[in-house]
């Protein structure tokens, strides 16, 4: 099948409907599944048209599962939609970043922490200067810049 607007509207439509892919592209006016994989590998704003409605069919699952809850179940039931509300949460959890379920913590800027000492008594005595700088202690991070050498001195 020929890649068309029109199609490719009404696939994102349906994804974000909360179909499935592979539902969808059974049906006979739409391509199959591996033209529609070939057309994302071969253009990046088809790929990224196709996630964001992915996203969205996410989004459109979480609202279902939701009125699911709102709604009596037979206690028959009750364990399969435990496993439909188990499962839309993970894939939410995975396309929406929203409700993803690790975080992450970026630490910016000099990682070097200094503690130091004061000493009253000697500061404000002249000739403790080197007293004063023997009582501050300098600690690294981990992972110092390329181009700046440690001086072994400096970490106590």
């Amino acid at each position: 099948m020929k890649k068309s607007e029109k199609v490719l509207l009404e696939l994102i439509d349906r994804l974000e409907l909360g179909n499935t892919l592979t539902s969808i592209c059974k049906s006979n006016e739409m391509p199959g599944l591996s033209t529609v994989n070939a057309w994302c590998k071969n253009d990046n704003k088809i790929k990224e048209r196709i996630l964001d409605a992915r996203r969205m069919g996410a989004m459109t699952w979480l609202d279902k599962m939701q009125d699911l809850l709102d709604t009596e179940v037979e206690p028959s039931q009750v364990q399969w939609n435990r496993e439909r509300l188990h499962h839309a949460r993970w894939v939410a959890s995975k396309l929406v970043s929203v409700f993803g379920d690790k975080q992450t913590v970026v630490n910016e800027g000099d990682n070097v922490i200094t503690v130091v000492w004061k000493d009253e008594e000697a500061a404000n005595d002249p000739s403790t200067i080197g007293k004063q700088a023997a009582l501050a202690h300098t600690s690294r991070g981990s992972k110092p810049k390329i181009d700046q050498k440690i001086d072994q001195s400096d970490i106590n």
